[in-house]
């Protein structure tokens, strides 16, 4: 049977069921009255039970919810020893107890359990219990690799992060990553700060403590002494309203509220901070820091500079949301705990506005999009500060599914907040519409809107399992298809009951892995504890039927037009951005694949792995190593060269031109990295990177000589690649540079890129007689741009002519033709409209400027990463069917019209 993951992390095999429940097999289930079954015995406790205990617990909820259990190990199959509680949250007489697992005292990535229990007959009755818990976990939790080494490692193989702006890095110590293997034992840490082009970097990267590679790496931005007395604030929009501010002992005010009901209790106050166009990279991440200072005015009314940078419409909207919060949830803060709430407004991004709004896990962030402070929208407001609510709830990972929920939450928040405050009917039209108030009334609501929650999107027909370095998996576009639902749902029951609904699943009854069928399941739970009726109850069932989530909604649409040749794979280089971002490494027949998800290919293989196989014949070889990452396969016709990554080093191996033979190696210094191999007639070129950080590009002749190509000092390179006797790469440390080598001549030609303050090369490729690149970046609104030369002059390169509105566009290219993927800006913050598809021309024309595309494939979902092989053979990424599959075709589709 298929499996097809939520959380598809590359390396680790944390690759959950589609459900959101389980990565190791298909979840138990308990209906509405039975008891659970026995765990699966694939390795994975029950996603939720119901209906185990027949009477009260003694004890405390936490006691009670423990005891049960100890009591059900049969059940749920993890040791109570392995499971240390984290919290235990009530609601009047209900309860919920969330639970770490941890293995020999490390904790397990995502595997929390929430277990709820009702007060009765003096004792706890536990009621249900839903989350994702382990139960094969094996590994040894003594790492071979320090974690010094670990983090050297990290910058050394992830060339993204030594691009981040102002760079902080976290150390959290070990966790533990599940797979098929008994676990993985990984070193944690946080990388902030910001990339040249805009964005906000908050990556969570875990490095493999016994092999030294990465096995995850995600960003976790969620994409915003004195006395009290009141001001008058000028809104961005002109009105005026009265502002709970701080008269300090100078005489002066600034924009701090103490009069909210958390501060008699714990001091937690409303602040909001004026970053005086300070990049944002320097803000992002941890508390705020003494150099942005709070929002200021020598009177009593705050306009002017307090208005245009959105300090003032921050400072109403986070008391707004605290408001509701407290009022209409009985929520105290962002914490829950009455902890101070922070803003900061008014970034900047290279000296330019800041398009964009963040929750960094301890303040929200805002820019300015078209001069308008996002700010001013109170949804958006509402949005940023539920993320941080939900990182102190249900902690969603911000990936695949479970981040689209967490996108969905915020959204369904920020929404129902703004529409109360506007007196917005749910039945209206623009009652979904998100960020509609950006444009300041330049634009019509609907044109101005980021997202509509009333879009009617199917998971079914519409869910687009995308590759995670596209939106952190389609957290933004996938967002609105729960979002919808809970949307829908708020229509048709009473909206405060809605909302107490919401907020309860992820309070109670969602953990950090939950999926779409989990948000269903969650959401019926929490109705049912709050005795809605059964009119109410049906009306939420019929919400999440007609948004398509149900249980195995996963495998009931989609259809492609190809032959797939990797199922439910997710390809290495959404991990090392080093490693070529096309599907498929091809060579006459033979086809080899980097893949990260061992889980996805029914076998029990390394988590890095490479598939190769013919197109003309069944049988495929997996070369794998134990306590080894193979990835980046290079091939010719007499080898196949990749990167091996070990505790004791990382070096270039092969094999056998088709796989066979054992595993060798070519390349493996104990003083360099030797990384991104590329074998052509007999040569090998690499990248070695030295222990003072030079990246140097090593090229190994047929003869067995080596050279040197870059031998001054400082080299940086990657993006290698080595066709036809020459040797291309991006070259500076900013990537801005492109360079060819010819082999037989030994020299070299280079080029830096146009705009290079804020792009950079992200991908080479030769033909015979043209080098190709690509060039990302942009200021805030990131885009692609294809170039082209001859080989012989650089100077003559110009760009090539394609369909307008690509961004972040992989791409192939031959003698003959010339492919690739594209998607708009818009797509990052779920604006599609249609799927990303692969678009093909002949070389010729293109290089020639002539517009004349046509599709490599007609498949219903998204078409990514194509790779172009001989004639028209084509692999690509295709994420029909709520899978992401390697799919090849002999010839390309040309027309998809009915």
């Amino acid at each position: 049977m298929r499996r097809t993951s939520v959380l598809r992390t590359l390396a680790t095999g944390v690759v959950a069921a589609a459900t959101g429940a389980a990565l190791m097999g298909a979840p138990a289930w308990a209906d509405d009255t039975a008891t659970a079954p026995a765990a699966d015995p694939g390795g994975v406790a029950p996603a939720m039970t119901q209906g185990l205990d027949k009477a009260p617990r003694a004890g405390t909820p936490a006691q009670a919810a423990r005891a049960h259990l100890k009591a059900h190990e049969d059940t749920y199959k993890v040791p109570v020893s392995e499971l240390s509680t984290v919290k235990t949250t009530k609601d009047g007489k209900q309860s919920s107890v969330r639970f770490q697992q941890k293995h020999d005292g490390v904790p397990v990535f995502g595997a929390e359990y929430a277990v709820q229990t009702q007060a009765a007959d003096g004792g706890q009755q536990v009621t249900s219990a839903t989350g994702t818990l382990y139960t094969d976990l094996t590994v040894s939790t003594t790492p071979t690799v320090s974690e010094a080494t670990a983090k050297h490692r990290m910058f050394s193989l992830d060339r993204g992060l030594s691009g981040v702006k102002g760079a902080k890095t976290e150390a959290h110590g070990l966790s533990v990553l599940p797979d098929t293997q008994g676990g993985r034992l990984a070193w944690h840490f946080t990388v902030t700060g910001g990339k040249a082009n805009g964005s906000p970097v908050r990556q969570e990267v875990y490095v493999d403590a016994r092999v030294g590679g990465i096995a995850l790496s995600y960003n976790n931005i969620d994409a915003a002494d004195a006395s009290p007395a009141e001001a008058t604030g000028v809104r961005v929009d002109g009105s005026e309203a009265k502002l709970n501010v701080n008269k300090e002992t100078d005489g002066s005010y600034t924009l701090v509220d103490s009069t909210r009901a958390m501060y008699p209790k714990t001091g937690g106050q409303i602040r909001t901070y004026d970053a005086n166009r300070k990049d944002y990279s320097l803000v992002a991440g941890g508390p705020v820091t003494d150099d942005v200072p709070l929002g200021t005015s020598a009177g009593d009314r705050f306009d002017g500079a307090n208005t245009t940078s959105g300090a003032v419409d921050a400072h109403l909207n986070a008391a707004k949301v605290y408001e509701y919060y407290k009022d209409q949830i009985g929520r105290d803060g962002v914490d829950g705990k009455g902890g101070t709430i922070y803003s900061v407004v008014n970034v900047a991004a290279g000296g330019k506005d800041y398009a964009n709004a963040f929750w960094d896990g301890s303040k929200m962030v805002y820019g300015h999009m078209d001069g308008v402070p996002l700010s001013v929208g109170l949804d958006v407001v509402g949005h940023e500060m539920t993320h941080g609510v939900t990182e102190h709830s249900a902690g969603l990972v911000y990936l695949n599914q479970s981040g689209a929920l967490n996108e969905a939450i915020s959204d369904y928040f920020g929404n129902a907040m703004e529409t109360a405050d506007k007196g917005i009917a749910m039945s209206d039209p623009t009652s979904g519409l998100i960020g509609e108030y950006l444009c300041n009334g330049t634009k019509p609501l609907a044109e101005c809107a980021l997202r509509d929650l009333n879009d009617g999107r199917n998971a079914q027909k519409d869910y687009m399992p995308i590759t995670l370095d596209i939106d952190n998996g389609g957290v933004h576009y996938n967002s609105t298809i729960v979002g919808g639902a809970l949307w829908d749902m708020r229509k048709n029951i009473d909206s405060k009951l809605a909302d107490q609904i919401v907020y309860r699943s992820a309070q109670n009854y969602l953990t950090p892995l939950s999926g779409f069928t989990d948000m269903r399941n969650a959401v019926i739970l929490a109705a049912k504890s709050l005795n809605v009726s059964k009119a109410d109850l049906a009306a939420i069932t019929k919400a999440f039927d007609g948004h398509g989530i149900e249980n195995g909604w996963e495998h009931k649409g989609g259809t492609h037009d190809g032959t797939t040749i990797g199922a439910d794979i997710l390809p290495a280089y959404e991990v090392y951005s080093g490693v070529d971002e096309q599907a498929a490494q091809i060579n006459g027949d033979v086809y080899a694949i980097s893949h990260g998800d061992a889980i996805a290919w029914d076998q029990g293989s390394a988590a890095f792995g490479i598939t190769v196989g013919r197109f003309d014949k069944k049988p495929t070889r997996e070369l794998a190593q134990k306590d080894a990452y193979l990835l980046d396969p290079s091939l010719d016709d007499d080898r196949i060269a990749f990167t091996r990554i070990a505790a004791d080093g990382i070096g270039i191996y092969g094999t056998g031109a088709k796989g066979q033979g054992a595993i060798k190696k070519l390349v493996d210094r104990p003083d360099a990295d030797e990384t991104e191999p590329v074998t052509d007639n007999g040569a090998l070129a690499y990248i070695s990177t030295t222990a003072d950080g030079e990246q140097e590009v090593m090229l190994r002749k047929a003869d067995g000589s080596t050279v040197n190509v870059t031998p001054d000092a400082g080299s940086k390179a990657s993006h290698l690649t080595m066709k036809h006797g020459q040797i291309a790469w991006a070259g500076g440390a900013d990537g801005t540079y492109a360079h060819v080598y010819d082999i037989a001549k030994g020299t070299t030609q280079t080029k830096r890129i146009a705009g290079f303050l804020f792009n950079y090369i992200s991908d080479i490729q030769l033909t015979s007689e043209r080098v190709f690149w690509r060039e990302t970046g942009g200021l805030l609104i990131p885009s692609s741009t294809f170039m082209s030369a001859p080989l012989g002059d650089l100077a003559k390169s110009a760009k090539l002519t394609y369909p307008k509105g690509t961004y972040m566009a992989q791409f192939s290219v031959t003698d003959e033709y010339f492919a690739y993927s594209t998607y708009d800006f818009w797509g990052a913050l779920g604006a599609w409209g249609d799927p990303m598809k692969a678009m093909v021309s002949s070389t010729a024309d293109t290089v020639a400027g002539l517009n004349n595309y046509s599709r490599i494939s007609c498949s219903s979902g998204a078409q990514l990463a194509p790779s172009l092989g001989d004639g028209q053979r084509v692999a690509w990424l295709d994420t029909s069917a709520a899978a992401t599959d390697v799919v090849t075709r002999g010839t390309f589709a040309g027309t998809c019209e009915q």
